[in-house]
């Protein structure tokens, strides 16, 4: 059997799943720009989540990505639109 490639919605649902790291989505071949905004939109919020997780003592001890997810969305040129939020969790 052949290797199948991921559809984009898994992709979305499970960004960590198949990324090594949110820098890594930058070289992924087969997504247009909008695409690879839209799995690092839903790596931020992953990450927002952890953090709020974290701080309330339910993390599991994972680092938070938030800085390179920001990182890697500053290279694809990506302004965040989003106003700052009031909490982590946006």
């Amino acid at each position: 059997m052949g290797t199948t490639t991921p559809k984009l919605d898994d992709i979305i649902k499970d960004p960590a799943g198949h990324f090594e790291a949110p820098a890594s989505v930058l070289t992924a071949e087969g997504l247009s720009t909008k695409d690879k905004k839209r799995v690092l939109d839903a790596w931020e919020e992953d990450a927002r989540r952890l953090s709020v997780a974290t701080e309330e003592g339910m993390g599991g001890g994972e680092p938070s990505l938030l800085a390179d997810v920001a990182a890697a969305k500053a290279e694809l040129g990506i302004d965040d639109d989003r106003k700052p939020a009031p909490t982590k969790a946006g």
